[in-house]
C-alpha cells in the first residue's frame, strides 16, 4: 500500500491513494490527512473568513509587518514576536503631516487639572477733562433786578442814605452805586434753565496692571509626533 509519511500538509502525496490499494487501508488515509491538516494549523479554532486575495496579500517569505515598524497598542505588555520601546514616556501623542519629532519639556502628569489662582487688577490714570454744557447742569432759575437808575461803578464807597442823596443803595465794597430819583426796583425769576443731562469722559490716560497668583500650569507638553498611515 502507498501510505505516505507526513506530518504537515506539504508532505501529502496527492497521488495517493492508488488503485491497486485495498479498501481497508483507507482510514490510514483519512487519519493521515487529518493530522497533517490539525499540525499545520494548530490555532485555528473557530472560522477563517479571509479570502485568498487576503492571503495572497501577504508576501511571501517577507513578514506581514517589516522588522522596524512601529505600531500603537493599548496594552500594557507588548505582544509576541515585538518589543516593548521605552524611549518616551509620560509624553503626549501629537499628530503631524510633516517630519515627526519630539520636543516639550513638562511630563504630561505633571500638570494639575486643579491649578487656580487669582488675577489681580489695577488701574491708575486719569480720565479725560470736560465742560458742562447748558444742558449738561441741573435744572434751576436765577433771580432778576429791574429798575431804572443812574448807575456808577464807584469802587470803596461805604453804605449810606442821607437826604443829600436820594435813593442811594450802596450793594457793598467794590458794587455799584445806584443815585437819583427813577422807578421801583423790581425782583423777579428768570425762566429754568438746564436739563441735568449725562455726559462722558474720554479715556485720557490710563493705565492697566494685572499679576497673577496661585499655582499655574507650564503648558510646554513633553510630546511625540506620530503620522497616521494606512496599508494599502
Amino acid at each position: 500500500m502507498a501510505l505516505e509519511t507526513a506530518t504537515f500538509i506539504n508532505g501529502l502525496v496527492a497521488t495517493n491513494p492508488v488503485s491497486t490499494d485495498g479498501l481497508a487501508q483507507a482510514d490510514d488515509h483519512l487519519r493521515l490527512i487529518k493530522a497533517t491538516i490539525k499540525a499545520t494549523f494548530p490555532n485555528i479554532t473557530g472560522a477563517v473568513t479571509v479570502t485568498q486575495a487576503d492571503l495572497n496579500a501577504v508576501a511571501t517569505p517577507t513578514p506581514p509587518f517589516p522588522s522596524g515598524t512601529r505600531m500603537l497598542f493599548q496594552q500594557t505588555t507588548a505582544p509576541t514576536g515585538w518589543t516593548k520601546d521605552t524611549t518616551h514616556d509620560d509624553k503626549a501623542i501629537r499628530v503631524v503631516s510633516g517630519i515627526v519629532i519630539s520636543g516639550g519639556t513638562n511630563p504630561l502628569s505633571s500638570l494639575s487639572a486643579t491649578a487656580a489662582g487669582t488675577v489681580s487688577s489695577s488701574i491708575s490714570g486719569s480720565t479725560s477733562s470736560h465742560t458742562l454744557t447748558t444742558n449738561e447742569i441741573p435744572s434751576h432759575t436765577h433771580f432778576t433786578f429791574a429798575a431804572t437808575t443812574n448807575n456808577s461803578n464807584v469802587p470803596g464807597v461805604s453804605s449810606t442814605n442821607s437826604p443829600a442823596q436820594n435813593n442811594t443803595v450802596n450793594a457793598g465794597n467794590n458794587g455799584y452805586i445806584m443815585t437819583g430819583s427813577g422807578t421801583t426796583p423790581t425782583l423777579g425769576i428768570s425762566s429754568p434753565t438746564g436739563s441735568g443731562q449725562g455726559h462722558s469722559h474720554g479715556v485720557g490716560s490710563l493705565t492697566v496692571t494685572s499679576s497673577f497668583t496661585g499655582s499655574s500650569n507650564a503648558l510646554s507638553i513633553a510630546y511625540v509626533d506620530v503620522i497616521i498611515a494606512q496599508k494599502n
